[in-house]
């Protein structure tokens, strides 16, 4: 082989070993689940409601190695956390990768690996257990959401598909609403309270926070105290500031973390689990154990 030859070789080599590596450390990333912690002031909560936990987990996204059973193990270990509540924010499934590249946008409602894999989910979360209640929404991507309610009322969770639920200690309570489509009529929903409610909103996406900052309660003003969404998975893989998943203005003004507009408190999840592929770079796979506390000023 002549010189030249030899060289253009060791780069093909040196490119695919740092090809090799980059997706070895994605991968090793998108496993390593972080538990965040973080503490919630609210004026509206009922005295009973301070101190209590919620472990807040979203987009499961079960595909490839992130198989049902490995994501219930993860909970296993959730366990431990002790929470008081759980949430699950939607996007239980991903189709991978290839479909995505294969297929667009098309994604097959019956596709039964990814069913089997969600059923497999909810079956270890049966037995997780919290002492004021089980809730998750769904994502507009969720296939089969009549079988999916099924599946959550199975593991003892109450699914709020564009619905709410009461949550009663003694004589105080709070109210999880749970939101599943941007298009949601949250007019509606923030009439059926006073601004003295203590109501905790999981949306599937930070989509639905422009038409939450213009509803109002029967009485006027805010109806919330405290917003959950995800979706975003933080960009996935964010190099050179940008990101590998198509996300909307709205999405990238809210990518990860938390803001607080007029009083509000807003959370956006970088997600448990990946679209298409396990890897992450620039963002990490989590879940919040929030503490809620009454604020006194």
């Amino acid at each position: 082989m002549s010189r030249a030859g030899r060289i253009t070789l060791s780069v093909f080599i040196a490119v695919l070993l740092a090809l090799a590596l980059f997706c070895g450390v994605a991968a090793l990333n998108a496993s390593m689940v972080r538990v965040r912690r973080a503490e919630v002031q609210i004026r509206d909560l009922p005295a009973a409601f301070d101190g209590r936990t919620i472990l807040y987990a979203s987009d499961i996204d079960l595909c490839g190695l992130n198989t049902g059973t490995r994501s219930g193990e993860l909970f296993k270990k959730l366990q431990e956390l002790k929470p008081d509540m759980l949430i699950l924010g939607g996007d239980y499934t991903s189709p991978s990768l290839f479909r995505i590249l294969n297929r667009g946008d098309a994604v097959d409602a019956r596709d039964l690996v990814q069913l089997r894999a969600r059923t497999d989910f909810f079956i270890y979360i049966k037995d997780f257990e919290t002492p004021l209640g089980k809730f998750g929404i769904a994502a507009p991507e969720d296939p089969e959401q009549e079988m999916l309610a099924d599946q959550m009322m199975d593991a003892g969770v109450t699914p709020l598909f564009n619905d709410r639920a009461p949550v009663t200690i003694g004589g105080d309570t709070l109210w999880i609403i749970g939101v599943s489509q941007e298009t949601a009529n949250l007019n509606s929903v923030g009439s059926a309270f006073s601004r003295g409610d203590c109501v905790l909103m999981a949306a599937y996406s930070p989509a639905v926070l422009p038409v939450l900052a213009t509803s109002e309660a029967q009485d006027g003003g805010r109806w919330a105290d405290l917003a959950l969404t995800g979706h975003t998975h933080g960009g996935q893989v964010r190099l050179f500031g940008r990101d590998l998943l198509n996300l909307t203005a709205t999405e990238r003004q809210y990518r990860a973390g938390w803001t607080m507009e007029n009083g509000l408190p807003i959370l956006t999840t970088q997600g448990v689990g990946c679209e298409g592929a396990n890897l992450r770079v620039g963002t990490e796979p989590e879940v919040w154990l929030i503490t809620l506390r009454r604020a006194t000023d």
